[in-house]
């Protein structure tokens, strides 16, 4: 039996047995020193995060994802060439929404293309779909609005 014993780092001796082998070994305590707050280093905390906060909250209002109601369309089109489900929907280049999922018909061999739009928009009947693509971005569904009186409504079907 092997025995060790003392102190190491002014830590306490503590008792450890292994596989039949008793052994007084040291284990280091840690020292933990708590210093007082500091109200400047308090302050400047809570600065950073309140315009963290702001930064989020003027983002989402500015890009347009911050809203939070959505509908759902289905749009019929001959190619769907490039969009995927997550693809960005747009009107006159700025996000309204995105797809949600993509099939085929089997009757017309059309793309049925399910996206979600934001529900404070309302698209006339003789509105356009088409896939368009940005410089730095991937493909998208690009939405031209039409000039009818009467909307889409809500699960109902733009054509392309």
């Amino acid at each position: 039996m092997v025995l060790f014993s003392g102190r190491i780092c002014g830590c306490q001796n503590q008792r450890v047995v292994t596989r039949g082998f008793d052994f007084d070994m040291a284990l280091p305590v840690p020292k933990v020193a708590l210093r007082g707050g500091n109200i400047f280093e308090t302050a400047v905390s809570a600065l950073v995060i309140l315009v963290a906060i702001a930064f989020l909250i003027f983002m989402s209002v500015r890009t347009g994802t911050g809203h939070l109601g959505s509908y759902p369309l289905r749009v019929r089109m001959g190619d769907a060439s490039g969009l995927s489900v997550g693809s960005d929907v747009r009107l006159g280049g700025t996000k309204i929404g995105s797809i949600t999922g993509l099939s085929l018909d089997q009757k017309g061999y059309k793309a049925v293309i399910e996206v979600k739009l934001r529900d404070d928009l309302a698209l006339p009947v003789d509105s356009r779909a088409a896939v368009a693509s940005s410089t730095l971005g991937g493909p998208y569904l690009a939405i031209t609005p039409g000039h009818a009186a009467q909307n889409v409504p809500q699960g109902g079907e733009l054509k392309s």
